[in-house]
């Protein structure tokens, strides 16, 4: 990927594709294939397809790609953006398949493959999009619990996530992640304070149901910054998550994760002797949210604060998570989202609005000074995001209309006074671009 650009392998492929924990696509449909020697296999899933079309600013000069930011290839000679994709929604085409076996009274085995797949690739014509195995696991249930070992929808910031799917995008785009790449789905808030879980191989337990509550604890896969030098992973990445639902009406989540992460760089003492020094750094984040259901009417938020975050999710690989000396920087985010039903015309109005924001670190300079000392870092400052859809249904089919205002904002930087050699113009470069999409979703 471009340098100064979030990485789209653990962002648009990931952020490009959200389930409701494979929870709540498989309760709305299964269709049983196989019913014999105590195995019931059923499938169940979803093809879509979206149009998005952009308008806006292109990127201010001399500042690096960002999330959901058209680069210079998509504007005009004024610099003003338009952009056509057709692409897959918040949620892929997926399909998926299901066995399950009850094998004790107090044992029940599930083995999960969900299938997600791209509607298209790259604009080059005649380049399909790929497949890609993200649900992939085996569960363990009992009395005691649940243990899954596999791939899926990982524990931090999974709350929000569902809860964004539930309320507003389930059957929608939000936020299309990018103008021109269209290497997955949409991302909802996704990059806006949501930061995406992303579909990750470990080991999961989870509590019964404990009058509402349930813990999860698990270890995972971990990940590296290379672009940072931090490409040793000691340990397992560490997340867990609570949860606490009261009946049908409130569900109120917290999460975390942790893991370390280790390089090592090259560095010369004051006498100029070149040595090889070891990096050890902390990632690291928390998130709570609730979300209300009241009839017609849900209303729900989140809010999150961690250490090697890019606007798309945790531990990137990514020049916003981290310098290239190692050093993470930190972020915030938060958004808030409400809908209402209206039952006898089979249609949801959805809307919202969320922030993220990021924190320079030690290494990265201060303020820009009226005399142009010292120069700030071309570096993502806050991502603005707004968004309102219609969605319909009409039995297996949903339809969607969506609107979504991005707005980014970089940190000050100094321009020499085209009149005024000795001073300093101080701007802070901004990029507003709209997104009208349009789209249909077949689920079973």
């Amino acid at each position: 990927m471009k340098c100064g650009r979030t990485t789209m392998t653990a962002g648009a492929s990931l952020a490009l594709a959200i389930a409701f924990f494979g929870i709540e696509s498989r309760a709305v449909a299964q269709v049983l294939l196989v019913d014999r020697d105590g195995w019931r296999v059923s499938t169940d899933g979803r093809v879509n397809a979206f149009l998005s079309v952009a308008e806006g600013n292109g990127l201010p000069a001399d500042q690096p790609q960002n999330l959901g930011a058209g680069n210079h290839d998509a504007t005009d000679s004024n610099n003003n953006l338009h952009s056509s994709r057709i692409r897959n929604g918040f949620l892929m085409s997926i399909l998926g398949f299901t066995a399950e076996k009850q094998v004790s009274p107090d044992l029940k085995v599930t083995a999960r493959v969900g299938l997600w797949m791209n509607i298209t690739g790259s604009r080059t014509k005649n380049i399909p999009g790929l497949v890609d195995p993200r649900e992939l696991y085996g569960k363990l249930e009992g009395r005691w619990g649940s243990f899954l070992g596999g791939s899926d929808l990982s524990l931090f910031g999974r709350g929000a996530t569902l809860m964004d799917q539930q309320i507003a995008h389930d059957f929608g785009l939000g936020s299309p992640c990018d103008v021109e790449f269209a290497s997955g789905g949409g991302c909802g808030m996704v990059g806006f304070g949501e930061p995406f879980p992303g579909f990750e191989p470990g080991f999961v337990y989870a509590t019964p149901d404990l009058n509402g509550l349930q813990l999860s604890v698990g270890a995972y896969d971990p990940a590296t910054i290379s672009n940072a030098q931090l490409n040793r992973a000691p340990l397992p990445r560490f997340e867990g998550e609570a949860t606490y639902q009261i009946r049908n009406l409130a569900r109120v989540f917290a999460s975390g994760f942790w893991q370390v992460l280790e390089g090592t760089v090259p560095a010369t003492t004051a006498g100029g002797t070149m040595y090889l020094r070891n990096l050890h750094t902390d990632g690291w984040g928390v998130q709570a949210g609730a979300m209300l259901s009241l009839g017609p009417v849900m209303l729900g938020g989140a809010a999150y604060k961690g250490a090697g975050f890019s606007p798309i999710t945790y531990l990137d690989e990514s020049v916003i998570s981290a310098d290239s000396a190692g050093v993470l920087r930190n972020s915030r985010g938060a958004f808030g989202l409400g809908s209402v039903a209206f039952e006898t015309l089979k249609l949801k109005i959805a809307g919202g609005v969320g922030v993220w924001q990021l924190d320079k670190n030690r290494n990265d300079v201060g303020a820009v000074s009226p005399t142009g000392a010292p120069s700030n870092p071309a570096l993502i400052k806050q991502n603005l995001g707004e968004t309102i859809g219609l969605y319909q249904t009409t039995g297996p089919v949903h339809f969607a209309l969506e609107y979504f205002r991005a707005q980014y904002t970089w940190y000050d930087r100094g321009l020499a006074d085209p009149v005024d050699a000795t001073k300093v113009d101080i701007v802070t470069p901004k990029q507003a671009v709209n997104f009208i999409t349009a789209g249909m979703t077949v689920v079973w």
